[in-house]
């Protein structure tokens, strides 16, 4: 090898291993590289949390209205909450989340595009808080009509981190139909709370 080639290995690695890094941070959920994958950074969706997001949606159908995975992914967040995040809470996030998602302004009420959810916990372990629910939303991608999204959603916090980390589940489908049974199964990556 020249010195000219050695050299310019060396500038390509340093210049890579920010981004191998950065990548690391973004992998929260538990899934093959089938399921498509867009990450954010936050503050972001009109809140002010720090940390990251992962969405992931299945291999097909997620935008086909007809398709049982119409609408239906994971999300998680790990945001550096040093607290157990409450139903309310979750309930104004989410309407944040979408209502940005859409572009909908927060303070126009009368928009008919307007998110509303409805968020409550139902069981406690000395981990996880589970809360489940629904959030009406405005679909700008496939439909251009009101869908309502049931959610589950999985909130961990990690005291030795001092940070939350959530998954949510959402379908337009009822917690009985089939595609649950995937969604159910969606775990987020073991060392999560390690970090």
């Amino acid at each position: 090898m020249t010195n000219n080639t050695i050299i310019l290995l060396a500038v390509i690695l340093c210049c890579s291993l920010p981004s191998f890094g950065q990548q690391n941070e973004f992998n929260l959920i538990k899934l093959d590289s089938t399921w498509g994958q867009e990450v954010l950074r936050f503050p972001a969706r009109n809140m002010d949390y720090i940390g990251v997001g992962e969405v992931r949606f299945p291999p097909k159908g997620w935008i086909k209205p007809n398709h049982p995975n119409f609408w239906s992914y994971t999300y998680a967040w790990s945001i550096n909450v040093n607290r157990k995040i409450k139903a309310k809470e979750l309930t104004i996030d989410l309407i944040k989340y979408f209502n940005s998602l859409n572009k909908v302004d927060m303070d126009d009420v009368a928009n008919l595009k307007q998110t509303t959810a409805a968020i409550i916990k139902v069981k406690r372990n000395r981990k996880t808080t589970y809360f489940e629910g629904k959030v009406t939303i405005f679909d700008r991608f496939a439909t251009n009509k009101s869908l309502t999204l049931n959610v589950k959603i999985k909130s961990n916090f990690c005291k030795k981190a001092q940070k939350t980390v959530l998954l949510f589940a959402f379908s337009p489908k009822e917690f009985t139909h089939k595609v649950w049974e995937t969604l159910n199964k969606i775990e987020l990556i073991n060392e999560v709370c390690i970090q």
